[in-house]
C-alpha cells in the first residue's frame, strides 16, 4: 500500500491552496459555520483628512496590532503568494517608480507584512543599504500600522505622531513623512503602498488620490497572481488526490480485505485534506459506533481501531452519524478534557465529514480534522466525499463476498460452519497450536436414534430439532470455538485453549444441555460424544478421526454417554482395559436409564435425579470445586436414587404418611444404589451416594456418620435432594414457596444440612440462579 501511494509532505503543502477553508454560514447539506471577516477593498476606505497628522479612521477597533499582523488567514495569503523574501520584481518597482513621477515624492515601496517583518517587493528612491536588504524587521515599519487597521496612514511629522515617534524607521531610514494605503488580496490586507518624505510633507489630496489607485492596480496584480498560484496548486492537489483516489481504488478493486482499504482511506484522505487526523467509524446494530480505520500526524496518538468509541456532539463525525448528512465545523474551542475524551476529534478545532451509505443504508461515516480553526472550504467536504463513495464500493464488495462466502461455508439449515469449512478451521487451528505448543481438543456429536425421530415425527419436525441441537451447542460454547454440521445429524466442536480434561468437563456440560430439556416438537433427545485431544493426534485429519472413533465406542457404551478418545482404544485386544470401560459405560448408560425409570413412575418426581444433578453441581462450581469433580459429581447424582428400583411403587407412591416399617424399608435405597454403581463408578462418588441421606449431627441412615465423617460431595447432594423434595409436588405435601423453602434450609444448618453447603445455596439464590422444582415446565 505504501509503494502506492504518492509522496506527501504531512503539513500543509505549499503548493497546495489553503483558502481558509471558508464556507457560507448557511446551507442544505452543511451544518453552520463560522464565516471569515473580509477586509474592505481601498476604494472603500473612510476618507482622510488632508490636514492632519494621522488619520482618522472610524469602524470597530482592532483587538491589537500584533494579533492582526498574526491572522491565520492573512498569513496563509502571503505564503500563497511566495513574494517575501523572492527575487526583485520589475512590475512592482514600475508601481513605485510611477508612484515618484506623479506625486514628486522622494521615496516610494510596495510593502508586504508579516507577522515578523516586511518585505520591499517594490522600491524606488530608498538608500542603502536597505534598498538591497529589501526588508526590515517590524521595528522600523510603518506600513505595519496600515495592515493591522486595514485603513490608509497619513502622517505629516512622525516625531510629533506619539504611536510613531519611537518607530526605528525614523532616524535609521530617514523617514519622517509618511502616507500610506493597504494592499489588499485574497480579502485580507497583506501590505502597503506607500510614500514617503525625509521632511515633513503636508500630503495633498491630488497625491493620496494618485496612491490610491497605483495602490488598486498593485492589488489586482496581487489578486491574478493569487488566482495563478491557486489555479495552479488546485491542479497539483487535484493530481494528487486523484493519485491517492487511484491507490484507494486499485486496493478496492483487487478485493483488499475492509480492514486495509479503511486504513489506506484514512491516511490518504487525511494526506490530501492536509489533516492532522482521520477516522472511519461504522455503526452498529446496537446504535454505538466503532472505529475501523484511522490516522494520525502524530503516529503515536492514532486511536486503536476494533473498539468502540463515544463521538463527542461538537465534532463534524459526530454530526453525520446524527443527521446522514455532510458536515463541516470550524472555530471550536477545544475542550478542558479533550485528552481523556474517548473521541480523538475533541482536540480538532475544524473537521469535516461525509456519510459512508451501502446499498442505500446508512453504514458509517470517514473524517479529517485539522488543530487550526479555519473555516472549512467545500472542495474539502467534497474530497471526503469522494473517499467516503470509495469505502462504501469496499463494503459492498466485501459483504457480497462474504453473503458468497456464507453460501459456500454455512449450513443452510442450522446456520453452523458445514464440513468444508470446519475442516478448513481446523487444520489452520491445529498448525497454529503446534507452532506454538498450545492445547487443542475436538468434540463430536451424533444424535442417538435420529431415523427414528424422522420416522415418527416427519423430516420437518427432524429438522427444527436439528437447528434447536445447534442452538444449545452454540449457547455453551466460548467465543473462540467452532461449532459446524458435518453430517446429516453429526457435529463438531472445535475447542482451542482446551485440553482434554477440560474438554470432557465441556463435553458433559453439553450433553446436559441437550437431554435435560424436551425438544419442542420430538420430546427428549440424547447424543453420543467422542473426544480426542491434540496430545493424541498428529494432524487435523488424525484428531478427526479419533474423535469419531470415541464417538463409535460412545454409541457401542449405549449411547447418552461421553467417551475419550485414548490409544488403548486401538491397541487394547477385546476383554483388555478399554473393553472393560466400554463395558462400564454400557452398564453406567443402562443404570442412568434405569434411575429415570425410577423418577418416572411418579409424575411428581419427573426429572428429579436430573434436577438434583443440576443443581448439585450448581452448589459445587459456587463452592469453587474443579470442573473434573463437577462433572463427577454430577455423573453421580444422575444415579443418587437408582436403589429405589427395590422399593415397592406402593409405598414410593403412598400419598398418606408410612409406617415405621416403610420408612425403615425406604431407607434401604442408598446403600442399595452404592451397591448397584460400585463396579461403575469411582469409590468417592459411590460414597456420595451411600451417604446423601446422611446428617450434619449424625441422626441420617444408612450408617449414621456425622460432620468430617460425611464426604463433601455427599453434603452437596443431601441439600439439593432436600431442596428438589421440598420445592416439588409430592403425593405426601405440597410444594414449598422459594422464600419458605429457604428459610426452612437456613433453619437446618448445621443440624440436618451442612453449614458450607447451605451457604453456597443461600449465595446462589442471591445470584439469582436459584429455582424450585415446582416451577419446571416437564414436571
Amino acid at each position: 500500500m505504501h509503494d502506492a501511494r504518492p509522496e506527501y509532505d504531512r503539513r500543509a503543502s505549499p503548493d497546495v491552496p489553503q483558502p481558509s477553508r471558508s464556507l457560507p454560514t448557511t446551507g442544505p447539506d452543511l451544518a453552520p459555520l463560522r464565516g471569515v471577516p473580509t477586509i474592505a477593498h481601498p476604494e472603500a476606505a473612510p476618507n482622510v483628512t488632508s490636514n492632519s497628522h494621522l488619520r482618522t479612521v472610524t469602524g470597530s477597533p482592532r483587538t491589537s496590532a500584533a494579533g492582526a499582523l498574526a491572522d491565520p488567514a492573512r498569513l496563509d495569503v502571503l505564503r500563497r503568494l511566495g513574494l517575501m523574501g523572492a527575487l526583485p520584481d520589475d512590475a512592482f518597482d514600475r508601481v513605485t517608480r510611477l508612484a515618484t513621477k506623479l506625486t514628486g515624492a522622494p521615496i516610494s515601496l510596495a510593502v508586504l507584512v508579516d507577522d515578523e517583518r516586511q518585505w520591499f517587493a517594490g522600491q524606488t528612491g530608498l538608500a542603502e543599504p536597505w534598498a538591497t536588504r529589501r526588508q526590515t524587521p517590524l521595528s522600523h515599519s510603518f506600513c505595519q500600522h496600515v495592515v493591522s487597521d486595514a485603513a490608509p496612514l497619513v502622517v505629516t511629522d512622525a516625531r510629533d505622531d506619539d504611536r510613531l515617534r519611537d518607530n526605528r524607521a525614523i532616524p535609521d531610514l530617514g523617514v519622517i513623512a509618511y502616507a500610506g494605503v493597504p494592499l489588499v488580496c485574497g480579502g485580507v490586507a497583506v501590505g502597503s503602498l506607500c510614500l514617503i518624505d525625509g521632511e515633513p510633507h503636508e500630503w495633498s489630496a491630488d497625491e493620496l488620490d494618485v496612491l490610491r489607485d497605483l495602490a488598486a492596480m498593485t492589488t489586482t496584480e496581487l489578486e491574478l497572481r493569487l488566482a495563478i498560484v491557486d489555479q495552479e496548486a488546485a491542479g497539483r492537489a487535484r493530481v494528487r488526490e486523484q493519485e491517492a483516489l487511484r491507490a484507494v481504488a486499485t486496493l478496492v478493486a483487487g478485493q483488499g480485505p475492509p480492514r486495509a482499504v479503511f486504513a489506506a482511506a484514512a491516511e490518504h484522505v487525511a494526506h490530501v485534506c492536509s489533516a492532522a487526523m482521520s477516522r472511519v467509524v461504522r455503526l452498529e446494530p446496537d446504535g454505538t459506533t466503532r472505529l475501523v480505520g484511522a490516522w494520525a500526524q502524530d503516529a503515536p496518538s492514532a486511536p486503536e481501531v476494533g473498539r468502540a468509541v463515544v463521538l463527542d456532539e461538537g465534532t463534524a463525525i459526530a454530526t453525520v452519524v446524527r443527521t446522514r448528512r455532510p458536515a463541516a465545523v470550524s472555530g471550536r474551542g477545544v475542550p478542558a478534557d479533550a485528552a481523556e475524551l474517548d473521541d480523538p476529534a475533541a482536540a480538532m478545532r475544524a473537521g469535516a465529514a461525509a456519510p459512508i451509505e451501502v446499498d442505500g443504508r446508512f453504514w458509517g461515516a470517514i473524517s479529517v480534522g485539522w488543530e487550526d480553526a479555519a473555516t472549512v472550504d467545500r472542495e474539502e467536504i467534497s474530497r471526503v466525499t469522494r473517499f467516503a463513495d470509495l469505502v462504501s464500493l469496499a463494503v459492498t464488495g466485501a459483504e457480497a463476498r462474504q453473503q458468497l462466502s456464507e453460501l459456500a461455508f454455512t449450513d443452510h439449515l442450522t446456520g453452523l460452519h458445514n464440513q468444508r469449512a470446519f475442516s478448513d478451521r481446523l487444520e489452520e487451528e491445529v498448525r497454529r497450536c503446534r507452532r506454538y505448543r498450545r492445547p487443542l481438543s475436538l468434540v463430536v456429536f451424533d444424535l442417538d436414534h435420529f431415523k427414528l425421530i424422522n420416522d415418527t415425527h416427519g423430516h420437518e419436525s427432524g429438522n427444527r430439532a436439528l437447528a434447536e441441537f445447534a442452538e444449545r451447542l452454540v449457547a455453551v460454547r466460548r467465543g473462540s470455538d467452532v461449532i459446524a454440521r458435518v453430517g446429516g445429524e453429526e457435529f463438531a466442536w472445535m475447542l482451542p485453549e482446551t485440553d482434554g480434561r477440560s474438554a470432557m468437563v465441556a463435553a458433559e456440560r453439553a450433553r446436559a444441555a441437550i437431554s435435560d430439556l424436551p425438544f419442542s416438537d420430538v420430546g427428549r433427545i440424547t447424543s453420543s460424544v467422542g473426544i480426542c485431544s491434540l496430545d493424541d493426534a498428529d494432524d487435523a485429519q488424525q484428531l478427526y478421526r479419533h474423535a469419531d472413533l470415541a464417538l463409535y465406542w460412545a454409541k457401542a457404551a449405549g449411547r447418552n454417554t461421553i467417551v475419550r478418545y485414548t490409544p488403548e482404544l486401538i491397541s487394547a485386544p477385546p476383554g483388555g482395559a478399554a473393553m472393560h470401560r466400554l463395558e462400564s459405560a454400557k452398564t453406567l448408560a443402562a443404570v442412568r436409564a434405569l434411575a429415570s425409570a425410577v423418577d418416572a413412575k411418579d409424575p411428581s418426581t419427573q426429572r428429579h435425579s436430573e434436577r438434583v444433578a443440576e443443581l448439585a453441581g450448581e452448589l459445587a462450581r459456587t463452592l469453587g470445586w474443579d470442573p473434573a469433580r463437577v462433572v463427577l459429581l454430577h455423573s453421580a447424582a444422575l444415579v443418587h436414587d437408582v436403589g429405589k428400583i427395590g422399593v415397592p411403587d406402593t409405598i414410593l407412591l403412598k400419598p398418606a404418611k408410612l409406617t415405621d416399617a416403610e420408612y425403615e424399608q425406604v431407607k434401604t435405597h442408598a446403600a442399595l444404589g452404592a451397591e448397584m454403581v460400585a463396579d461403575l463408578l469411582s469409590r468417592e462418588q459411590v460414597l456420595w451416594i451411600r451417604h446423601h441421606h446422611e446428617r450434619h449431627d449424625g441422626h441420617g441412615y444408612p450408617d449414621g456418620v456425622a460432620d468430617d465423617q460425611i464426604s463433601d460431595g455427599a453434603k452437596i447432594m443431601a441439600v439439593a435432594d432436600a431442596w428438589d423434595a421440598m420445592t416439588g409436588a409430592r403425593p405426601y405435601g405440597r410444594p414449598r414457596p422459594l422464600a419458605e423453602a429457604i428459610e426452612e434450609m437456613r433453619r437446618g444448618a448445621g443440624s440436618q444440612f451442612d453449614p458450607t453447603a447451605i451457604e453456597a445455596l443461600l449465595l446462589l439464590h442471591q445470584r439469582g440462579g436459584l429455582r424450585v422444582a415446582s416451577s419446571d415446565p416437564t414436571t
